[in-house]
């Protein structure tokens, strides 16, 4: 065991914490040097030290300097307790598994919301091709509705609180398992559009030349269409969040102080937004009775917030 003081870093830093096992670093920087498929000399060549330096470091014969081990954080997608004190072995195998369960629990969540809310209109349009009662499917229609928000906001909750417990993680994930998701992701589009385009042709352009049952309207195709729909939309939500899972770079610089205040300003415009279009569902429903249409105002709504995010993440 080791106690030692670091020395004086370039730049005039002073680190003021000691290390009791100056081994523990070269061990975790060999952890995580392999870990990306790194050899020495290209790990020397990022930081710009000779490779006998970094084989100082992996061999408990020497520390690295401050500047160095700020990089090397930066690197690998760790802090700094945990590349100099901690068995970054032992704690990236239990953090893998958290964060893997995590986010396939929010995959499923969000996924399941979305196709929840889009069936609600599916629902919608196959009963008025029934014929049956118009009341008894708002019923249906607000309570699937209701249920898709309710799952939105719990996942979306649980998402930001692991956020803030985990604002930094590493890179779990093998170069195999991003190749194969990477061959998988242009079958998952295709698939999803595919879908859209068949839904289209078959029940959307030629709704007037499919046979209708006695006591149905069109609307019953539009149903199915719906539902094609509702399954593209879930496939495309789907492939999106695992490839963001894949992405440990775009979720540490998403949880930055920046960005995190990007991401306040955005949600204040939204929530502004939304509250307008809740006000103008309300009043063209409530006051003119124009319940039929007064729905688009969420589509508006969420056209804008789209807009606007894009403005604002494109003026950083």
């Amino acid at each position: 065991m080791y106690d030692i003081e670091y020395p004086k870093a370039r730049g005039g830093i002073f680190l003021g914490r000691k290390v009791k096992d100056m081994s523990l670093f070269g061990e975790n920087l060999q952890f995580y040097r392999k870990r990306e498929n790194m050899t020495q000399e290209q790990l020397a060549e990022r930081l710009e030290v000779s490779r006998q330096t970094v084989s100082k470091w992996e061999a408990g014969s020497s520390f690295a300097e401050m500047e160095k081990i700020l990089q090397l954080c930066d690197l690998f997608s760790c802090d700094m307790d945990t590349l100099l004190r901690s068995d970054a072995s032992v704690l990236a195998a239990g953090d893998d598994t958290v964060h893997r369960e995590h986010m396939r629990r929010f995959r499923k969540g969000v996924v399941a919301a979305v196709v929840i809310l889009i069936l609600a209109c599916a629902v919608y349009e196959l009963g008025i091709g029934f014929m049956i009662n118009e009341v008894f499917l708002d019923t249906i229609f607000w309570v699937m509705i209701t249920v898709g928000t309710l799952i939105l906001i719990a996942y979306g909750m649980q998402d930001e609180s692991y956020k803030k417990k985990h604002p930094v993680i590493q890179d779990f994930y093998t170069e195999e398992e991003k190749e194969q998701f990477e061959k998988k992701f242009p079958v998952y589009i295709t698939t999803a559009v595919g879908i859209i385009l068949v839904g289209m042709l078959v029940f959307g352009m030629n709704v007037e030349y499919l046979p209708l049952g006695k006591g149905m309207t069109e609307d019953f195709y539009y149903g199915l269409f719906m539902i094609c729909v509702a399954l593209a939309v879930g496939i495309f939500v789907y492939s999106g969040l695992k490839k963001d899972e894949y992405d440990v770079e775009k979720y540490n610089k998403s949880n930055s102080a920046d960005s995190e205040k990007k991401n306040n300003i955005v949600s204040v415009w939204c929530g502004c937004i939304m509250l307008v279009a809740v006000i103008v569902f309300l009043v063209a429903g409530l006051v003119f009775n124009l319940w039929e249409i007064c729905w688009i105002a969420f589509v508006i709504g969420g056209l804008l917030c789209g807009i606007v995010s894009l403005i604002l993440k494109r003026e950083k």
